[in-house]
């Protein structure tokens, strides 16, 4: 090691002649015991901060880890002195570890089965492992021992036996490295911090097995079930868990909770059948509250907050992206009682009667809006936990109340205090309204303008590109490009296309998008499609539209092309996917299984 040390250094002061190297970063591997040594051209800074972010979060490295619950085994060192001492970490009984912190605790690993976990460190290196003390292997382990600017690094996984050394060039090593020279590097706060990660795996593990398979196959609205299946199936573990560990065995008789904007009212549904019980509240209904849930736990109406009486028999207030009144959230359950909490999982940006206004250009408005919600919640008196949910969403940071930092005698004070603020953040006014979304969502992407009127617009930008086509040409020709404000100045010199458009709040732009039978627009260029060069593009990533088959559509549109191009369609009447005439034209009706 002594020797790699020397070499090293001479081999960096030859280096540092070359003003382009800003950064070295090398990498040995030492043939005599096969081990990683890492070169880094600074000095460690974070060693303790690296360990307890391993420590407590090893999932962050070994993939098929679920969980870890661990905790300082100040009680016990004994207990991990000794299964430092297993064989199999040879690495560390051999150099004499002699730790300064440990940590015990248990990991559910992927398979199924419960592992004790250990965790231990010095002032220069630390061993972190899986110990399947029954079977007598370790099933994770990493070995990190840094002095100065070199830095021996193993991992290994799955059983002793199976595994070899990882790599030097692993991602993994390069991430510990990264984490280890980073200069504001420090222990994120992990997710669900607000309930045990072993109870809330299991409690979505059963959610999951008992509801999300049938609730996909008669999932009947066009959009994505399974994103929405799983978001709410974790939301819904989220809140088990935190009332179970709050009300103990009596918390399915004592929480009776109301979700405000309950929308598709999946989440709603999902705790009733766990015995919790709640209504959904929501502006518009969805027709899956008559075909899948239970048509009694929703209302159709818009909730004013000032009417927070019509719902004061509830203690818990559930706000899952509920839009314009997430702000109101914290106000209603201190208006309803001393003891309602809520739970509120801000989306949309709002004000208390307006859209919310950045207030930080350092920030996005996401992370302002986060942060204005924050201080309302504790302006209003709310012990609170902002968290950071496990939920497929980019959205994912909550905030749950835990009763109050005041006592229940000042309540009453502390509504007036509430009032003010909630005028102070409204621009002072006396009599604060929630903004009503209307019932019906105004369309704005064209598809409800006239169908003739689209036609002509249609034509009309057909003509123009193909001005210089005709019948007589011997090759096919899609025509010229032409850009779009071209088009949209022909087309507005008659003020029917341009009233009728802003009547819809669409756009000529709009409706030739629309039509991606015939326009492709590309820079601002319109032209007409050549079906001979298209193929067929398949997006992994893209949902399927459950509602249709593109296969079932076929020969169910005419196709322009052979009814108004001069030359007809350059494509024959089987290779088309559009019916060349009537007789070619099948009539599709959808219907309900």
């Amino acid at each position: 090691k002594q020797w790699y040390q020397r070499r090293v250094r001479g081999v960096l002061n030859q280096l540092q002649h070359y003003k382009s190297i800003t950064f070295i970063e090398l990498w040995y591997t030492m043939d005599t015991n096969g081990n990683n040594f890492v070169v880094l051209s600074e000095d460690v800074k974070n060693f303790a901060s690296v360990f307890d972010t391993i420590s407590y979060r090893p999932q962050l490295i070994f993939e098929d880890i679920k969980y870890c619950l661990v905790s300082d085994n100040s009680e016990n060192p004994e207990l991990v002195h000794d299964l430092l001492k297993d064989p199999l970490l040879s690495v560390a009984v051999t150099n004499g570890f002699n730790p300064q912190k440990s940590i015990l605790g248990e990991v559910l690993l992927s398979q199924g089965h419960a592992q004790t976990f250990v965790a231990a460190r010095t002032k220069t290196s630390f061993v972190v492992a899986v110990i399947d003390t029954e079977r007598n292997y370790t099933h994770c382990f990493l070995y990190v021992s840094c002095e100065q600017t070199l830095c021996r690094i193993e991992i290994r996984s799955k059983s002793w036996e199976e595994q070899t050394l990882e790599s030097s060039s692993n991602s993994k090593t390069q991430k510990i490295v990264k984490w280890l020279t980073a200069d504001d590097f420090q222990l994120k706060a992990s997710p669900n911090a607000a309930v045990c990660p072993k109870q809330y795996y299991y409690t979505y593990k059963n959610l999951k097995e008992k509801y999300a398979e049938n609730i996909y196959n008669a999932w009947d609205m066009q959009t994505d079930p399974s994103k929405f299946i799983h978001e709410d199936i974790g939301i819904a573990s989220y809140l088990i868990c935190i009332w179970k560990s709050r009300y103990g065995d009596s918390a399915q008789d004592y929480v009776k909770f109301v979700d405000i904007g309950c929308g598709n009212g999946l989440l709603v549904y999902l705790l009733n059948q766990e015995k919790f019980n709640g209504i959904g509240i929501d502006v518009k209904a969805r027709n899956i509250w008559h075909t899948l849930f239970s048509k009694s736990i929703y209302i159709e109406k818009f909730f004013d907050p000032k009417n927070w009486d019509e719902i004061s028999d509830y203690n818990w207030l559930i706000g899952n992206h509920s839009d314009e009144l997430t702000p109101w959230l914290p106000y209603v359950a201190s208006m309803i009682s001393f003891k309602c909490d809520f739970f509120v999982l801000p989306c949309c940006p709002w004000n208390f009667n307006a859209k919310y206004s950045r207030t930080s250009a350092n920030l996005s408005i996401y992370q302002c809006y986060l942060n204005f919600v924050e201080s309302l919640v504790s302006d209003f008196g709310f012990r609170y936990q902002r968290d950071v949910m496990k939920i497929p969403s980019t959205k994912r940071t909550c905030f749950v109340s835990e009763g109050r930092f005041y006592p229940e005698a000042d309540h009453i004070m502390q509504q007036k205090h509430i009032l003010n603020v909630v005028r102070q953040h409204s621009g002072n006014e006396i009599d604060v309204n929630c903004v009503v979304r209307s019932k019906e969502i105004k369309v704005r992407n064209g598809s409800k303008l006239d169908k003739i009127l689209c036609s002509r617009i249609i034509n009309f930008t057909a003509s123009l590109l193909l001005k210089d086509v005709t019948k007589e040409n011997t090759v096919w020709s899609a025509g010229e490009s032409v850009h779009l404000k071209e088009i949209i100045a022909a087309i507005k010199q008659n003020i029917d296309f341009e009233q009728a458009l802003k009547n819809q709040d669409g756009g000529i732009q709009t409706v030739l998008r629309n039509c991606n039978q015939l326009f492709i627009i590309r820079n601002g260029m319109v032209s007409l499609k050549d079906w001979s060069k298209e193929t067929k593009k398949s997006n992994p990533r893209k949902t399927p539209n459950r509602k249709y088959d593109s296969a079932a559509l076929r020969k169910s549109k005419l196709c322009w092309f052979h009814e108004h191009h001069p030359q007809g369609c350059n494509l024959t009447a089987d290779a088309c996917g559009f019916a060349h005439g009537s007789g070619d034209l099948r009539i599709i009706s959808f219907c309900k299984e």
